[in-house]
C-alpha cells in the first residue's frame, strides 16, 4: 500500500480569536488522513490558547507554540514554518481567518503526486477574487510559464491558499524575506519557488479567503496605500527578465505607463492618504525618474490606445486586478 505523505497545515495567529475556531475546525474536517496542524500564537492577548485547547481531542493533531514576545509578521511566519515536523512532505499556509473545504488537502496532494517536479499547488477559492485566469484545460504548468502568466495578469497567484512541496521550500531561506516591502512578501516566496519547480492548479474552489477590515494585511497594507500595485511592479523588476525574456522590456514599459497614470489619479483623489513617495521610489528602482516626460509619455500612450492607434504589447499584458480602470487599458 502506497504511503500517504504527511501534510503540515501552518497557521500563524495573532489575536485571531474571532475566526480561529472556524479555521481550526476546517482542518479537523479534512478527508486527507495524514495531517498535522501547526499553530503559532504570536503572543496574543485574547483567548487563542483556550480555543486551540478545545480542538485537542480532534482527529488531526495540533502542534501549538506561543511566542514570548510579539514578532513582526514575516518573522512570525518564518518561525511557524520552522515548527513543521521533519517528516512532512507538504506544507500548507492557512491564515487564522480563512478556511479550507474538506477535500482541499486531498485534491491538492493528488495533483502534486502526479509529478514530483510540482512544487506549488493552487486552486480557486471563495473570496474577493473571482477570475483566476488559468486555462481550464490544463492543471500543470512549467514554473517559468506560471511566472510569466502571473506577472502579465494571465494567471492569478493566491499564496495564502496554496500548498508547497517541502523539499522545494527548504531551498529558500528565509522563506519570507524583506526584498518586497509591502504585503506581497508571500507572493515573492511563491514566485521564487516557481523558479525551482512546476505549478499545479486545481480548477475547483477549495477554500474561503476572508476579507475584513481587521485583518493584518488590511491594517498594515490597506487599500489606500495601493501597495499591491507597487509590489507587483517590484515583482516584475525582480522576476520579469527570467520569466519574460525578450518580452520583458515591452511589458515593463507598458506597466510603467499604467503605473504613472495611476499615481497621478491617486495623487488627485487620495492626496494625503496614498503613500505617493513609495510609488515614485518604486519607479526609481526600475530606472525611471518620475517627472514631466514620464507623465506626458503615459498620457500620450492612453490617448493612442483610446483611439486604437497603439495596440497592447505582444506579451498580452493585462493589469493586475488592483489597478483595473479606465486609465489602464
Amino acid at each position: 500500500m502506497k504511503k500517504m505523505p504527511l501534510v503540515a497545515v501552518v497557521t500563524p495567529t495573532y489575536n485571531g480569536s474571532r475566526y480561529l475556531a472556524e479555521t481550526l475546525a476546517s482542518v479537523q474536517e479534512q478527508t486527507w488522513p495524514n495531517l498535522v496542524h501547526v499553530v503559532l500564537d504570536n503572543n496574543s492577548g485574547d483567548n487563542t490558547a483556550a480555543i486551540v485547547d478545545s480542538f485537542r481531542a480532534g482527529k488531526v493533531p495540533i502542534l501549538y507554540a506561543r511566542n514570548e514576545i510579539t514578532l513582526a509578521q514575516r518573522e512570525n511566519w518564518n518561525k511557524a514554518f520552522s515548527l513543521v515536523p521533519d517528516n512532512s512532505e507538504y506544507v500548507r499556509l492557512l491564515c487564522d481567518d480563512d478556511t479550507i473545504y474538506p477535500t482541499s488537502i486531498e485534491k491538492m496532494v493528488n495533483l502534486a503526486e502526479q509529478d514530483k517536479n510540482i512544487g506549488v499547488v493552487g486552486s480557486y477559492d471563495d473570496g474577493h477574487l473571482k477570475d483566476f485566469r488559468w486555462p481550464v484545460q490544463r492543471e500543470i504548468f512549467d514554473g517559468s510559464e506560471a511566472l510569466a502568466r502571473a506577472l502579465t495578469g494571465r494567471g492569478v497567484i493566491m499564496p495564502i491558499q496554496m500548498m508547497w512541496r517541502r523539499s522545494i521550500v527548504e531551498q529558500r531561506a528565509p522563506l519570507f524575506d524583506h526584498s518586497i516591502i509591502g504585503g506581497a512578501f508571500d507572493m515573492d516566496t511563491v514566485f521564487d519557488l516557481l523558479t525551482r519547480s512546476k505549478f499545479g492548479f486545481v480548477h475547483e474552489s477549495l477554500g474561503f479567503t476572508r476579507a475584513h477590515p481587521d485583518s493584518v494585511s488590511n491594517l498594515v497594507y490597506g487599500p489606500n496605500t495601493h501597495s499591491n500595485t507597487r509590489d507587483h511592479f517590484d515583482l516584475l523588476l525582480k522576476y520579469g527578465q527570467t520569466a519574460l525574456s525578450a518580452q520583458y522590456r515591452e511589458t515593463l514599459v507598458h506597466f510603467r505607463r499604467i503605473y504613472v497614470r495611476q499615481i497621478m489619479l491617486w495623487w488627485w483623489k487620495d492626496a494625503g492618504i496614498a503613500d505617493i513617495k513609495s510609488h515614485i521610489s518604486a519607479l526609481k528602482r526600475g530606472g525611471f525618474d518620475f517627472g514631466p516626460m514620464l507623465v506626458i509619455d503615459a498620457l500620450l500612450d492612453w490617448l493612442l490606445r483610446k483611439f486604437s492607434l497603439r495596440t497592447h504589447c505582444q506579451a498580452g499584458f493585462a493589469p493586475p486586478q488592483s489597478i483595473t480602470g479606465k486609465l489602464n487599458s
